[in-house]
């Protein structure tokens, strides 16, 4: 992850600078509905204040009311709006109430309002008589008989209850409008940043095929050179073997010159060996797959090595199913080749070198598993590194050539040893033939079958 954002933070910077604007905006918007919202009913509320006022000032006479009519005249501003109650209260106690309003009205403050989901409650502190209309009635006024209300000399309170807006029981067009063109934004955003990064890793790509085609171009100039070196060397290599072996065989030569004269030709053996290792190693070559018989090529390797097996006394078992498998014949024979060679170099006489070939779901491994010595675990992790061995006479190029060999087709290797318990080298992943698949490799393989093996 943090090689990730350190290659693409340009464009995450920018999506997340983008998408905190987005997200501010929407927030200001929003902010700005809720508010809207809350403003109309509150606007409204003040001008029924102000409406009822001036109504029930006009309906009083000298501080009396009768409740029938004002409960009227009410129920009539209750009736088309979206007041839900009225309530009007005096020292604590109600002195006129209209619609559905609730039992108890616990309010804090003179002034003030609760804004809630089912109903708004908005109260204010009114003033039903002027101060000049404190006395007493004048002649020829009203029977008192008539009012049923009468007004103490103080202010009071008139309690609101209003419906939310029609508009709030789902989202008004403007914010309908909003969340729209937030997903167009969005979108466009993400679509945008995908296509940069996109860009980013495509001209990353380009520039890592360029270095890895400069890399091989070298490789393969440098394995041409060295494949080239160690041919040139071989000659000379050849030459000192002859002379050597001519002097040997001289009758003049004393028996403590011809043993030196051994010990010449041994080493000029182990230098050739060497050289075709690492000629093996360094040629650069095409993986050409054909459809085989995996323990046909086993079998076929084992009968070349069993008298090497024989004459160190270790038995060499081949065992497992008829498998047809996809592979590089030639690789793979010099797979089996170096790994049987090194289990048999490991291995004392009367013990036993097994290759088991086997199939695992979708496709097919084979396993050399041996009794011998074993790999110390301090060069387990690098046993492929070529010129890493654990035998003192060993060059360590074998398997440094069977991992390359199982890479350059696809499989994967493992090794599991210990120490004078034997060694277990397993080759998995060796893809099957199918003739139905149709792939082009299936048939090329399917076409090759009959073709004799090197």
């Amino acid at each position: 992850m943090r090689i990730l954002t350190r290659t693409y933070w340009a464009p995450i910077l920018v999506a997340l600078l983008l998408v905190a604007a987005v997200g501010v905006w929407a927030w200001q918007v929003m902010r700005g509905f809720h508010d809207m919202s809350q403003e109309r009913p509150r606007r409204f509320a003040f001008g029924v204040f102000d409406t009822l006022q001036g109504t029930l000032r006009a309906l009083g006479d000298h501080g009396r009311f009768r409740r029938d009519q004002v409960e009227r005249v009410l129920a009539g501003t209750i009736g088309n709006s979206p007041l839900r109650f009225v309530v009007v209260e005096q020292e604590g106690e109600r002195i006129f109430q209209v619609g559905d309003a609730p039992s108890a009205l616990s309010l804090p403050t003179d002034t003030g309002e609760i804004l809630r989901d089912d109903v708004s409650i908005f109260w204010r502190k009114v003033r039903l008589q002027d101060d000049a209309e404190g006395g007493a009635p004048a002649e020829g006024a009203v029977s008192d008989a008539l009012f049923d209300v009468k007004l103490a000399d103080s202010d009071q309170t008139m309690v609101l209850g209003i419906s939310p807006p029609q508009d709030r029981q789902g989202p008004p067009p403007p914010m309908r409008g909003m969340s729209v063109t937030l997903v167009v934004v969005l979108l466009f955003v993400g679509v945008s940043t995908v296509a940069w990064i996109m860009a980013i890793r495509s001209g990353l790509l380009a520039e890592q095929l360029e270095v890895e085609r400069a890399r091989r171009s070298h490789l393969e100039e440098l394995g041409l050179a060295a494949a080239g070196l160690a041919h040139e060397t071989k000659n000379p290599l050849g030459i000192i073997m002859g002379l050597s072996q001519q002097i040997a065989r001289s009758p003049g030569v004393t028996p403590g010159n011809r043993v030196m004269l051994g010990h010449i030709i041994d080493e000029v053996d182990r230098a050739t060996a060497r050289l075709g290792s690492f000629m093996t190693f360094a040629q650069q070559r095409e993986v050409r797959v054909t459809a085989l018989e995996a323990r046909t090529v086993v079998t076929r390797v084992a009968e070349v090595l069993k008298p090497d097996f024989d004459s160190a006394g270790v038995s060499l078992a081949v065992d497992g199913p008829s498998v047809k498998v996809l592979a590089d014949e030639e690789m793979l024979q010099q797979i089996l080749v170096n790994l049987l060679l090194n289990s048999l170099s490991a291995s004392s006489a009367g013990m036993t070198v097994t290759v088991e070939v086997e199939r695992k779901g979708e496709s097919a491994r084979i396993t050399v598993a041996d009794q011998g010595v074993g790999i110390a675990p301090e060069l387990l992790p690098n046993i492929f590194k070529p010129y890493v061995s654990g035998r003192s006479d060993g060059h360590g190029l074998g398997l440094a050539v069977v991992k390359r060999f199982v890479e350059e087709q696809g499989w994967s290797i493992e090794v599991a040893s210990q120490l004078q318990r034997g060694t277990t080298v397993t080759i998995s992943g060796i893809q099957l033939s199918r003739p139905s698949t149709g792939s082009g490799r299936a048939e090329q393989a399917e076409a090759r079958q009959g073709e004799p093996g090197p």
